[in-house]
Order: structure tokens, then C-alpha cells, then sequence
């Protein structure tokens, strides 16, 4: 159960990032950094991001699925409702298999909100650049991997039960895999959160006087909070395992594109390395264009 999800959120992103280098990556290396754009990648910025993000997540896929730390076994005991807080027992759901259904269905949806950037125009006044789509697609890519490895990490250091295991009714399945104490925190909800306020801020930061700034942004935090409703009222998760979800999220979906904006970075002009190196990640390839 808990890998059920993983493949497709992963797809739901690289389709996004594929959207956003429509044009090819070839395009990409013929153009020159523009200086007008409010999000721009940088070696600097990237480069450690990208290593951090790769020892995060390579170490708790090495931990979790080699070394097997931190595991916890089912000996078959009830678990007694009376154990649990009284915040989290007072939506202490038995397992629901439809509603864990629209739960996956909402969360691939809200990881696939940064679409909605393209009902944008970029700084010309015209549709997004191919330069400003790959930035946005990069760090949106970065974004999720980020999110996906925090929480993982939370799965790994915390050893918690579901709430359907309160129930006698629950899911066989996920005392098989193990997916039974790996309650905090809420990846759904974290992914969901993360594609919301990474959507809601570019959006917001690149477009100030779209008419479409409301909509958007309603409609990004509506499937999150949609997300973490559902993965509650399935039995998957308690109250709080969504909000640290929604807290990790955001913070990733916030952070990742702030440290891109041009106020943030120093000015080109401050090295020569900045004004002759871009990088980008896309699906399927990497690249590192020098300008001459």
C-alpha cells in the first residue's frame, strides 16, 4: 500500500516538468539568461540544493530498504483508542478503501496545479519564455524531491500507527509491506501542500495582476485541504499526521522557489562564473550550458 502512490506521483511531477520544457532542452542552450526574470537558476543555488536533496533522499531509501532500521513488527496486539490524544481521537476513522481512492486521486491532481501557471504571461506580456518554463519545471522538480524525502524521513524516525489499526477492520495488506506504523507524517498531504504553495507563490510572484491570482490560488489549496480531509476520513492518518504533512509542504513549496528569486540571489554582475554557467533539470536529462 504505501508504494502504491509513489510511481504515480513521481509521473504526475515529470509530466508537469515535461510540459514546462515543451520546446526541447536543445532551445535551451541557445539562449542567454534573462536578466528580467524573477526566478532564475544558478550553480550556486542548485548545484548544493540538488546534492542535498540526492544524500537525503539516497540515505533514507539506504536506511529504510538495506539496513532496515527503526522497524517495527505486528504482534497481532488491539490497539485501544483510549492510547491516543484526545485532538487525534476526535476523528479516529476506521479504514475506507473509496475514500483512500479519491484521496490518491486528489493528491496526483494537486501535484500537477503548477499547469495552472501557464494560464499566465510571462515578463513580456506574452506566454511563458522556453527559459522561464525549464526554471519553473527545475525548481518544481526540486520542490517534490525535497518533499518526498522530508517525509520519508519523518516515516523513518517516527514509528506510529495508523488509525484504521484501532479498528479490527483494517487492511491486511499493510501489515505485509510494514505500511501500518508509518502514520507520520501524511506524504499525500506534504506532496499535495508542497504542488499548492509552490503553484500559489510562482503564481503570485510572477503574475500580481492576473485576474486569474484568486482562482488559482483558491483552487491550489482547496485539493490540498481536500488531500488531507480525505487521507483523515480513510483511516490512513490522524489530524496531526496532516498538519505536519501540510507544515512540510508548504515550507518546501515556499522555500525552494524564494531561494531562486532574484532579491535572494547575489547579482550577476558579482561573479563571472554566474554570467557564463546556466543549469537545468528536466525529466530524463540534466544540463550545464556555458555561455561565451
Amino acid at each position: 500500500m504505501r508504494n502504491k502512490i509513489y510511481v504515480p506521483a513521481v509521473i504526475a511531477v515529470l509530466c508537469v516538468s515535461s510540459l514546462f520544457a515543451n520546446d526541447g532542452i536543445s532551445n535551451l542552450k541557445n539562449k542567454q539568461v534573462n536578466d528580467q526574470s524573477i526566478f532564475q537558476l544558478s550553480p550556486a543555488i542548485d548545484g548544493p540544493l540538488l546534492g542535498g536533496i540526492a544524500v537525503l533522499n539516497g540515505s533514507v531509501l539506504y536506511l529504510d530498504k538495506i539496513k532496515e532500521i527503526n522497524r517495527m513488527e505486528f504482534d497481532g496486539d488491539d490497539f485501544c483508542s483510549s492510547e491516543v490524544n484526545g485532538f487525534d481521537r476526535m476523528a479516529l476513522c476506521p479504514y475506507s478503501k473509496g475514500l483512500d481512492v479519491i484521496g490518491d486521486g486528489l493528491m496526483i491532481t494537486s501535484c500537477l496545479t503548477p499547469g495552472f501557471l501557464l494560464l499566465g504571461t510571462g515578463n513580456s506580456g506574452m506566454s511563458l519564455s522556453t527559459s522561464e518554463k525549464i526554471t519553473i519545471g527545475t525548481m518544481y522538480t526540486e520542490t517534490m524531491l525535497l518533499a518526498y524525502g522530508l517525509k520519508e524521513l519523518g516515516k523513518l524516525c517516527v514509528n506510529r500507527p495508523r488509525p484504521y489499526m484501532y479498528d479490527s477492520d483494517y487492511p491486511t495488506s499493510a501489515i505485509d509491506d510494514g505500511d501500518w506504523c508509518k502514520s507520520f507524517p501524511s506524504g499525500h498531504t506534504t506532496l499535495a501542500f508542497a504542488g499548492a504553495t509552490f503553484t500559489s507563490y510562482v503564481f503570485f510572484t510572477m503574475f500580481p495582476d492576473s485576474a486569474m491570482k484568486v482562482p488559482v490560488i483558491t483552487a491550489s489549496y482547496s485539493l490540498a485541504l481536500a488531500t488531507a480531509i480525505f487521507r483523515v476520513a480513510s483511516g490512513n492518518h490522524f489530524m496531526t499526521d496532516a498538519l505536519a504533512g501540510a507544515a512540510i509542504g508548504t515550507v518546501c513549496g515556499f522555500v525552494v522557489p524564494y531561494i531562486h528569486t532574484r532579491m535572494f540571489n547575489f547579482h550577476k554582475s558579482d561573479t563571472k562564473t554566474a554570467e557564463k554557467v546556466s543549469f537545468a533539470l528536466i525529466p530524463w536529462q540534466m544540463s550545464v550550458c556555458l555561455h561565451f
